[in-house]
C-alpha cells in the first residue's frame, strides 16, 4: 500500500518501474524521485537484496520522500537519498542496474548531461526507464515562455521529441523501445501546468490550453546501455 503522502505529491506521467526490467538485487536509482512513490514501488520489486537511491533537487522533497518510506514501512531496508542535481549526481560510475524517471527530465535545463549522467552511472547492460514529456509540434515563443515561467510544473522545460531522443542517443544509449506515446488532453495539460497545485501555479486559460493541444506529449520508453564489444 502506497504512503498517502507519497500518492498526493506523485505528479507523474507514468509508472517507470511498471515496464522496466527490475529484478530481485538489483540497484535501481530513480531520478527527481519526488514524494518517494517510485522508489517505494522499486523497494517493493527489488526486494531486500535490493538497493534504491532516491536522488532530487530539495531537502524538502527528499525529507518528504522519507516520511514516506518509514509510513510504507520500508525503513530498515537500503534506500538512500541524496540531495543533487540530476546533471551530477556524485554517485559512482557503473553502480546502477535500473534508472527509472518519472516526468522530471523535462524539467531539467540541460538533458543532454542528465542522460549522459544516467548513461555513466548505469553498469554495461544496465537499463534507463523513462516517463517523460515532449513537444510534438510547433508552439508560439509567447506560449513557450508560459511553459518556462508560469507553468513551472511538469511542463516546464518540455523540449521537442526530436531534440529529446538526439539526447538519450547522444549519450550512448541503444535498444531504445518505445512502451506508449500520447498527446495529452486538456485537463492532463491543466493538471500537469498547476503541478504542485494552483496555490502555487495558476492554472492556464482555455485559450492557452486550446493552443497547446495536440502539441505536448507523453512518451514512455526504455533504453539501454550497451555491453562491452
Amino acid at each position: 500500500m502506497l504512503p498517502e503522502i507519497a500518492f498526493n505529491l506523485s505528479r507523474g506521467c507514468g509508472n517507470p518501474t511498471g515496464f522496466s526490467n527490475l529484478q530481485r538485487g538489483d540497484v535501481v536509482v530513480d531520478f527527481g524521485c519526488g514524494g518517494g512513490i517510485d522508489v517505494i514501488l522499486a523497494a517493493n520489486k527489488v526486494g531486500s537484496e535490493g538497493r534504491v537511491i532516491g536522488i532530487d533537487f530539495t531537502d524538502q522533497m527528499i525529507g518528504r520522500a522519507k516520511q514516506a518510506v518509514v509510513e510504507a514501512g520500508l525503513q530498515g531496508r537500503d534506500i538512500h537519498f541524496h540531495v543533487a542535481d540530476l546533471e551530477k549526481s556524485h554517485l559512482p560510475g557503473g553502480c546502477a542496474d535500473v534508472v527509472v524517471s518519472n516526468c522530471v527530465i523535462n524539467l531539467c535545463p540541460d538533458k543532454d548531461a542528465v542522460y549522459q549522467e544516467a548513461f555513466r552511472i548505469l553498469k554495461p547492460g544496465g537499463q534507463a526507464a523513462i516517463s517523460d514529456i515532449v513537444i510534438t509540434e510547433h508552439i508560439a515563443s509567447e506560449l513557450r515562455d508560459k511553459f518556462q515561467l508560469a507553468w513551472s510544473g511538469c511542463l516546464g522545460g518540455a523540449i521537442t521529441e526530436r531534440n529529446y531522443w538526439q539526447a538519450v542517443r547522444n549519450a550512448g544509449f541503444s535498444e531504445v523501445q518505445i512502451v506508449a506515446r500520447h498527446n495529452l488532453t486538456p485537463e492532463k495539460l491543466q493538471a500537469m501546468a498547476c503541478c504542485p497545485g494552483e496555490d502555487f501555479c495558476p492554472p492556464p486559460s482555455e485559450s492557452d490550453l486550446a493552443l497547446v493541444e495536440g502539441k505536448v506529449a507523453s512518451i514512455k520508453f526504455t533504453a539501454a546501455k550497451p555491453l562491452p564489444t
